[in-house]
């Protein structure tokens, strides 16, 4: 029986940890929990070696979900795993980028994919917001998750205008062993309004599940979690081919990746996320999106024991 280590809190989002294990029982897969806070690495001259809870490990196969907040210890014991064998999904390089709406926008842009224009600042007085054109702007926290401190204003004036400036940086505030590092923003055009958008869910170089969202009467944000309803979206549509190139172009192997169509009709890319949750969209599309994952990394080990 294959084994694969889920490094995640099984709390956490629990339908997707559902899902996954159903999953693994219907293609007998045996699917192993690690908890992030109990990774460890140990170097020697010229050696490494992962650890979990105290013992060195290196498992076939990993998938890993909730560890952002785990980066300084997460991202080198991944890479360590690689770099001796075990296959691991969605690189942390890449998935830690991912988190990042503005270094994905930068990827995206460069790669050729339609993005969202967008401005990027840490204080609103540093960007040229007047480049996103003079109607209403949403401005979103570049590390931001499930829509929470996502905004809207009229205009780049008025964006200005209410902003409260934050304490200006100070070097060496912080205590020893503490690095505090500060959110950056995002501000686009408000296309249409808001209260909609387009959700796929990619595994490999394939469109696993499509939908549209559409927020609650007076909400912008067309999360599930925030009470938006979704309705299954054909995998022929054009949004599917958009969303598996965006995927590609940050390097990922799976992900869900949020989309609009803007006033001409034109598929642009939102955000790319590693670690989106594919429990709401499995419901709304019916498509086994838990599954899929399963399958490609069984696949790929399959291939990387072969070669």
């Amino acid at each position: 029986m294959t084994q694969i280590v889920v490094l995640h809190y099984p709390a956490e989002r629990a339908r997707n940890w559902v899902l996954l294990k159903a999953a693994a029982r219907q293609r007998d897969l045996r699917l192993v929990s690690w908890a992030p806070h109990l990774l460890g690495l140990w170097c020697a001259d010229g050696q490494q070696s992962a650890c979990y809870a105290g013992r060195p490990v290196r498992p076939g196969i990993v998938i890993h979900r909730t560890v952002a907040p785990f980066r300084g210890i997460a991202a080198p014991v991944l890479a360590c795993l690689a770099a001796r064998g075990s296959l691991v999904l969605n690189r942390p390089d890449a998935a830690f980028r991912s988190r990042d709406k503005l270094l994905t926008t930068l990827d995206l842009a460069g790669a050729g994919i339609p993005v969202v224009p967008t401005a990027a600042f840490d204080e609103p007085g540093g960007a040229n917001l007047a480049a996103l054109g003079p109607g209403e702007l949403i401005v979103k926290p570049a590390r931001g998750v499930r829509g929470e401190g996502i905004a809207t204003y009229r205009s780049a004036a008025a964006l200005t205008a209410a902003w409260q400036p934050r304490e200006p940086w100070r070097p060496g505030a912080a205590r020893p062993g503490y690095h505090a590092e500060r959110e950056h923003y995002l501000a686009q055009p408000l296309i249409g309004g808001g209260g909609q958008d387009i959700r796929a869910y990619v595994v490999g170089e394939r469109c696993a599940a499509l939908m549209r969202r559409i927020a609650r009467p007076g909400e912008i944000r067309a999360n599930l979690a925030l009470g938006a309803t979704g309705a299954a979206l054909p995998l022929s549509h054009a949004a599917a081919a958009v969303a598996a190139a965006a995927l590609a172009a940050c390097g990922l192997d799976f992900g869900g990746v949020d989309l609009i169509e803007d006033g001409d009709g034109a598929i642009r890319v939102l955000e790319v996320d590693a670690w989106a949750g594919f429990a709401g969209i499995s419901t709304v599309t019916g498509a086994d999106v838990a599954g899929a994952i399963l399958d490609h990394a069984t696949s790929r080990h399959r291939e990387g024991v072969a070669g």
